[in-house]
């Protein structure tokens, strides 16, 4: 990733983000929260995706901008009935 001019540091935190973040809203477990940091690390890589790689907006990230309002929305919402944020009363 440096290559392409990624700080290494990001790359560690971006995978224990995605995997325990994508556990954790899989359950239900810390949903705003875990909603939120999704969405700044979506916001850090799509700025990535503009800045560095150039991409543009049709055929680039607008997938990147669709997760970004995905998990704002989970984070207003919540986990919902089914979760274990709903079971232990957070």
């Amino acid at each position: 990733m440096k290559t392409v001019g990624m700080p290494t540091g990001l790359v560690p935190f971006g995978g224990v983000v995605e995997f325990f973040g994508g556990l954790g809203l899989l359950f239900g477990l810390l949903t705003p929260i875990i909603a939120v940091l999704a969405a700044l690390w979506m916001l850090a890589t799509t700025w990535f995706s503009i800045a560095k790689i150039k991409k543009k907006y049709m055929g680039g990230y607008e997938l990147d901008i669709t997760m970004i309002l995905l998990s704002l929305a989970l984070a207003f919402i919540g986990g919902g009935t089914f979760s274990i944020d709903h079971l232990i009363g957070v």
